[in-house]
């Protein structure tokens, strides 16, 4: 099971342990072995609900896989908030300690680093 800390998300059942698998600072999310924050490569970003694809580290830049609002996740390749087809809730795809994550950042991680879902 994943969790995640202080930016960092690992594969360990508890909260702060674990391989690492990546990390979140300012809204890019980075594959990475390291816990350092911002190191890494690029695989997207998240920004005003709306989760991209991207390589660059700049927030709102690259292809547009999904959206989240009011708790449901949505895939579309539109950048309008609650449009497209539903996939599910925020809780189908969490981690531990994920919860004091803003929900967007929560389903990107989880798309990025854990399981591809868009």
């Amino acid at each position: 099971m994943a969790n995640f800390k202080n930016g960092v998300v690992r594969d360990g059942s508890s909260t702060g342990y674990g391989r690492v698998l990546g990390n979140i600072k300012n809204g890019v999310i980075r594959k990475s072995s390291s816990s350092s924050l911002g190191t890494g490569s690029v695989l997207g970003n998240v920004k005003n609900g709306v989760i991209r694809k991207s390589s660059s580290s700049s927030l709102g830049t690259g292809s547009v896989l999904g959206n989240v609002k009011n708790g449901v996740v949505k895939k579309s390749s539109s950048s309008s908030l609650g449009t497209g087809s539903t996939i599910g809730k925020v809780k189908d795809f969490s981690m531990k300690g994920g919860e004091y994550m803003d929900e967007a950042s929560a389903v990107a991680c989880y798309h990025f680093l854990i399981k591809n879902i868009f």
